[in-house]
């Protein structure tokens, strides 16, 4: 399950999973996303994959998916303090790495996160409706 959140006054897209990550959670998270990106510009981003227990993602999908260019152009910043979140995060940033495509900067705790985004425990996220 992927949750999305924002945080107005540092221009930051929160997207968080948790539990099992499927290939329909990512469809629904990208949906989302893009809507939410309209008319925006400048939007951070930070990965939350550290309630992420397992994937049931192809591989292949993984790689193939971060061979494409990021829909967040900006700083991204991954949250990979698990294992399956760890290798979704590591596939993504080789695959990246390989097209010549900007990576994301993979770290281990939220803190790590916010520090790398100016941010501090007063930021405030808000919930974003997927739907």
């Amino acid at each position: 399950m992927i949750t999305l959140w924002f945080e107005r006054r540092h221009n930051v897209l929160m997207a968080r999973a948790t539990g099992v990550l499927s290939s329909e959670d990512i469809e629904t998270h990208d949906r989302a996303v893009l809507r939410f990106l309209a008319g925006r510009s400048g939007v951070r981003a930070i990965y939350d994959l550290s309630g992420v227990d397992a994937l049931a993602v192809p591989t292949s999908k993984i790689a193939q998916r971060g061979q494409r260019p990021a829909m967040i152009s900006e700083r991204r910043v991954v949250v990979a303090s698990r294992q399956a979140g760890a290798e979704f995060a590591r596939i993504i940033r080789d695959q990246q790495s390989a097209a010549g495509l900007p990576e994301p900067l993979i770290v281990s705790s939220l803190d790590e996160a916010f520090a790398l985004l100016d941010l501090d425990r007063t930021a405030k996220f808000e919930p974003i409706d997927i739907g």
